[in-house]
């Protein structure tokens, strides 16, 4: 039996650099027709991703993925307010029964960049709605697919027609999937071992799960994978979804898993007669201000995480870096410890 392991159990060498300004790395990904500054693109999250967020994500030079958790009408709407702020975005499409209508009508709205999303991706309902989408539109869209945590679900959907796979289950901060239902894997083993076969095959991965801070964007694209998604890190900024509500601990915001019972409550309507059992969480997260100001303080971190291990793009990450097991002990060491 092999030890899988998270971020936090892992530690990266610092190397020879021959970056003489961080202002000089290039931080640039390329996915689908979409240039980036940073490979960053937010969780499609009803409390974090709507027309606002993907907008102002497309300015700082990262990119939003529309939830889909709305009807199709109002899904088409948000999606032509970003386009009408010279925007772009990733929509999400699911695999439920109204997939194929809000697949055509976002299409016939001019979108051309999807994500396929669903908990569990490697599953037969994955293959179905993947292999309708490449028949529908052929290689007019882009589709990212997810989510997988094993080297056979990045294979399998590859070969259903995903271009780039969403990796990783049960690493998110309002996830409880592996409390509910015992499966997933840490998040840092693998994505070594999804980013290997996605090598492979030439396509590309989006870390998505247990990413905490910019030193764990650093460690996520050590592995190999060439974009990350952030839920909770963009979570109570000033373009996420949802009211802020004034407490004496300060301005908060909603921030909820969609497997959480509130989320199903919302989706479902609170009548019901019963849901399915809820795999995610509900909270409040503090208000952290301008998206942008958070982008740019991450942007600012990955660039000197980069110049450590003596990369100048995403592309000699990988490459350059070496990592080592570090005990819980060397973990504590490394964070401040000053304080009580």
């Amino acid at each position: 039996m092999k030890t899988y392991y998270s971020f936090d159990d892992i530690f990266l060498f610092p190397r020879y650099s021959d970056c003489t300004s961080r202002s000089e790395i290039d931080s640039s990904v390329t996915i689908g027709d979409f240039k980036l500054k940073v490979p960053i693109i937010s969780s499609n999250m009803d409390t974090v991703t709507e027309s606002h967020m993907a907008s102002t994500l497309w300015e700082a030079g990262a990119v939003g993925a529309l939830h889909r958790f709305m009807d199709v009408k109002e899904n088409v709407c948000e999606y032509g307010r970003v386009r009408d702020k010279r925007a772009d975005c990733f929509v999400s499409v699911g695999i439920n029964e109204n997939n194929k209508e809000r697949s055509r009508a976002l299409y016939a709205e001019g979108a051309r960049h999807f994500i396929i999303d669903v908990a569990h991706g490697h599953s037969e309902l994955m293959k179905d709605q993947l292999s309708w989408m490449r028949e529908e539109f052929g290689d007019t869209i882009y589709i990212v697919a997810g989510n997988v945590a094993t080297p056979g679900g990045v294979r399998h959907l590859h070969s259903w027609g995903a271009d780039c796979i969403k990796v990783g289950v049960g690493g998110g901060s309002c996830c409880k999937t592996r409390v509910v239902t015992g499966h997933g894997v840490p998040m840092f083993s693998c994505l070594l071992e999804c980013c290997e076969t996605a090598d492979e095959n030439n396509i590309k991965v989006i870390a998505d799960g247990g990413i905490r801070s910019s030193g764990d964007i650093v460690k996520s694209l050590a592995t190999g994978a060439n974009l990350v998604m952030l839920g909770s890190l963009l979570a109570g900024t000033t373009e996420a979804p949802g009211e802020i509500t004034y407490t004496p601990d300060g301005p908060s915001k909603d921030f909820r898993g969609m497997a959480s019972q509130l989320a199903m409550e919302n989706r479902y309507g609170s009548t019901r007669v019963s849901f399915p059992t809820a795999e995610g969480v509900a909270t409040r997260v503090s208000c952290k201000g301008p998206v942008k100001d958070v982008i740019n303080h991450l942007a600012l971190g990955l660039k000197s995480g980069m110049s450590y291990c003596g990369a100048q793009t995403i592309s000699e990450i990988p490459i350059k870096a070496r990592w080592g097991i570090q005990s819980y002990n060397g973990f504590k060491e490394g964070i401040p410890h000053i304080i009580r």
